[in-house]
């Protein structure tokens, strides 16, 4: 079970509503009605910014225009009873495929790239349009991206691929190279009306806190898992983030979730990030222990060490930034 389900956050793939993105949804719509959407799209933005939802939304659009319960422009919402919908989430639409890491493991590996190669291979009803998601690119491993690019070299004119990457730097040059890159921004204010809108979909309390700074630093997606993560708690993140953070390692130590793992880090970096910001006196010892961090933190994903060591020297580290 993904860290989304455990908390009742929607996955991007069930998500029917779209927030925020309706002037690039706009775009890429007359891209598509004008026949010049690329054949291959790379959608780069920090994570929990929404990217993925929006490229199903777009996907559900493509799929969906022949039957009646087709997506809606007006709204930018899915039809719960779409069977292009039903079909994507429980992985049957033929035209469709997902390409993505295995909660178990981080690397994207080779035999699923050659499972995408097949798919490719086979041809559609009445030669409708393919689409393909690869969501979370940065877990593409250098064997699954030459295996990848040979697809993207060959593509046929009916085919489309929506490439999803959360970390610039981790896309090779070859693939970057061809793609046509959007990329994704949104300022604090339009972070903070996106947030407030899911907030209230989830009938919480979220908008009652003093959470205006955050916007700066992170996205309404993560945030949203931040404050789902400290519900059960009686921290107010607005006035001890540190205190959270620590909270949100305490539960990684009991549920050891790599997904949590990241979150964490994610909060951590830009717990340092404020710092600097407020504090440019200590800008490089901020800098130093958030990268240390940052590096116990990968060791803890890549390497069969002692977490429990490490998570301690991480504790370590945050906790002297009180002093």
């Amino acid at each position: 079970m993904t860290l989304n389900k455990k908390m009742g956050i929607c996955e991007p793939i069930d998500q029917l509503k779209l927030y925020g993105y309706e002037d690039y949804f706009r775009t890429f719509e007359g891209l598509y009605k004008k026949n010049k959407l690329p054949n291959a799209i790379l959608l780069s933005g920090p994570k929990g910014l929404g990217k993925s939802t929006f490229a199903y939304h777009f996907i559900n659009y493509l799929l969906s225009q022949s039957e009646t319960n087709k997506y809606s422009l007006e709204k930018f919402i899915i039809n719960e009873n779409s069977s292009t919908l039903k079909s994507i989430q429980n992985h049957i639409h033929p035209n469709f495929f997902l390409l993505e890491n295995n909660l178990s493991e981080e690397n994207i590996k080779i035999n699923q790239v050659r499972d995408l190669l097949n798919f490719l291979g086979k041809s559609t009803y009445s030669r409708d349009i393919k689409i393909v998601l690869l969501d979370n690119a940065e877990y593409l491993n250098p064997n699954s991206s030459n295996a990848l690019l040979k697809s993207l070299e060959e593509i046929n004119y009916n085919t489309f691929f929506f490439i999803i990457n959360n970390s610039l730097l981790s896309v090779p040059d070859t693939i970057k190279s061809r793609c046509i890159e959007y990329k994704f921004h949104f300022n604090a204010l339009e972070k903070k009306n996106i947030f407030n809108k899911i907030a209230q979909d989830y009938q919480s309390n979220f908008i009652e806190i003093n959470l205006d700074k955050f916007f700066y630093f992170d996205t309404p997606g993560n945030l949203l898992r931040y404050m789902l993560l400290l519900n059960n708690s009686n921290l107010n993140i607005s006035i001890d983030h540190l205190s959270c953070i620590l909270y949100l390692i305490d539960i990684y130590k009991n549920e050891k979730d790599l997904e949590l793992l990241n979150l964490v880090s994610i909060f951590i970096e830009n717990f340092y990030n404020e710092l600097s910001l407020y504090d440019s006196i200590n800008s490089n010892r901020y800098f130093f222990n958030k990268y240390k961090i940052l590096y116990l933190i990968n060791d803890m994903k890549n390497f069969n060490l002692d977490k429990k060591n490490l998570i301690t020297s991480v504790t370590r580290i945050l906790e002297n930034e009180k002093k």
